[in-house]
């Protein structure tokens, strides 16, 4: 039998003005959320930041430990490239967004799954020390770049960039634009602003498969046993990318944080 299908009369304005603006859903984004007892995590920063001459925090062990995660699922550390093809990353590498002021930056740890955890505090630290002194010639020349673009030159030159370090992998350093600039995953802090969960979109450029944001650590109610508990909660929130990620592999991932978080010591 043929399903029948009748035009809907008296549509509400907005819902025909939807109708209309948006296209077709193509976006391939997952989003979810979890909640991580913190309280071990907090000790393991407060006994091991004296001695590490550096400021350690939450985003360095949620950087840490997702290289990790990734470390023990190499499956999901890849890239679609040439319109549907599916690669696997030979390195395991991480991108920490910096706040510049006005901007936004960051630092791409290469090999973050073999650097400790003071090594890659050490590594954001001097990056964001030279961005905000501007002293990083990478970020002075790729702001330089694009400020001289003009605005209707924007989105096909930022189409070439992607085409140049993400389908051919051409690595311009001199331009500011290196191969692959973004790596196997992009962890962002908003914690900061006392936000409490959020979840951000995917740059396109970037062309990593899961984007952590890191919100603000606040007591919670937590469940142990029979009782509730005020302990200190990270709610960590994710998008993935649900052309190389699946519901399965991201509860994988998820369970693999979650373990890590509960045995800090793991993550130096």
């Amino acid at each position: 039998m043929t399903t029948q299908f009748t035009p809907v009369e008296n549509v509400p304005s907005f819902r025909r003005m939807a109708a209309a603006m948006w296209r077709s859903p193509r976006d391939p984004s997952i989003y979810g959320s979890m909640d991580v007892d913190a309280t071990a995590a907090l000790a393991f920063l407060a006994r091991h930041e004296a001695q590490a001459g550096v400021r350690l925090t939450i985003t360095h062990l949620v950087a840490r430990a997702v290289a990790l995660a990734l470390r023990d699922q190499p499956e999901v550390n890849g890239k679609v490239r040439f319109w549907g093809r599916l690669e696997q990353r030979g390195s395991i590498d991480v991108f920490v967004t910096v706040a510049t002021g006005r901007d936004l930056s960051g630092a791409r740890i290469d090999h973050a799954d073999a650097k400790s955890l003071v090594a890659i505090a050490r590594e954001i630290a001097e990056r964001a020390g030279k961005i905000r002194n501007g002293a990083d010639a990478s970020y002075q020349k790729s702001r330089s770049l694009l400020k001289a673009v003009p605005w209707w030159l924007a989105r096909p030159a930022t189409w070439l960039s992607d085409v140049l370090v993400n389908e051919l992998h051409v690595d311009l350093p001199a331009q500011g634009m290196p191969r692959d600039p973004f790596g196997s995953a992009i962890v962002t802090s908003v914690g900061m602003f006392g936000i409490d969960a959020a979840f951000a979109p995917f740059v396109p450029l970037a062309r990593c498969p899961m984007l952590i944001l890191v919100p603000e650590v606040r007591p919670r109610p937590w469940a142990i046993g029979d009782t509730v508990e005020v302990r200190p909660v990270l709610r960590l929130c994710a998008t993935f990318d649900h052309r190389l990620i699946d519901g399965a592999a991201a509860g994988r991932f998820a369970a693999r944080l979650t373990e890590l978080f509960a045995a800090p010591e793991q993550l130096s």
